[in-house]
């Protein structure tokens, strides 16, 4: 994400959601250790002052650990729980949703898997997988971004055309391909200049950030989808039974 210097929007605030943003995506795991504030500051283009304020706002939520002479560490709390919803149920419900929406593709092709990419579909870096972005729209309000990766095999059996005209999930069934499982984690995050002219929000509008991992049924992994849509636009709603 690029860093938005307009008066208004933090700098820090920016700096510390992009790292948080590879915590999710797998790019920084527990225990990995960050660069120097030095080295931070370099790579994004601020001083010292702002990239502290960013590590002390991770540190203060219990993301980061600092050991002195050692450097500064992730300590990343989260812990994935699986829901008791009945998978047929939860696709079923997503289905729905989409349908009274509208795709427009904005990319499809096949491309070499980024290391997050592949670290989350267990491939080696740089294995070719599609790569299929969209926007969704009810009327002419954009409602979702969604950039999807398949792995080479599942892509192959689709065109562009699929991606203009169904869900994923409804494409994925009538290939007879069925989820054993879905892992999903939903959190917030910052328009940047790109999601921000295709959602039409202002630049660091808050987003719902939905990042979720498919498994066929003999539990591998082939779909790596990130959804992101404006806070007012965009939720998910989830009913637990005991």
């Amino acid at each position: 994400m690029d860093l938005n210097r307009q008066p208004g929007v933090a700098l820090h605030h920016q700096i510390s959601t992009m790292i948080e943003d590879m915590v999710a995506s797998g790019r920084l795991r527990d225990g990995d250790q960050l660069p120097t504030e030095e080295d931070l500051g370099a790579q994004y283009g601020v001083s010292r002052v702002t990239v502290r304020r960013a590590l002390q706002s991770l540190e203060a939520r219990g993301l980061l650990k600092r050991q002195r002479g050692r450097g500064t560490y992730l300590s990343v709390p989260f812990r994935s729980a699986p829901l008791p919803m009945p998978m047929n149920a939860f696709l079923s419900a997503m289905a729905e949703r989409r349908s009274r929406s509208t795709p427009s593709v904005k990319e499809f092709g096949f491309v070499p898997a980024p290391l997050d990419v592949a670290t989350a579909l267990q491939l080696d870096e740089g294995t070719m997988v599609l790569k299929v972005v969209r926007v969704r729209a009810t009327g002419r309000t954009p409602i979702l971004h969604s950039v999807v990766y398949l792995t080479e095999d599942v892509g192959r059996l689709f065109t562009r055309a699929d991606f203009g005209r169904a869900a994923l999930t409804e494409l994925l069934q009538g290939k007879g391909i069925r989820y054993e499982r879905i892992e999903m984690v939903t959190r917030a995050t910052l328009a940047d200049v790109t999601l921000s002219k295709l959602l039409d929000v202002g630049i660091g509008s808050a987003l719902v950030d939905v990042m979720r991992i498919g498994y066929d049924e003999a539990g591998r992994p082939f779909e790596f989808q990130i959804l992101r849509g404006p806070s007012d636009r965009f939720h998910t709603h989830v009913t637990i039974k005991g």
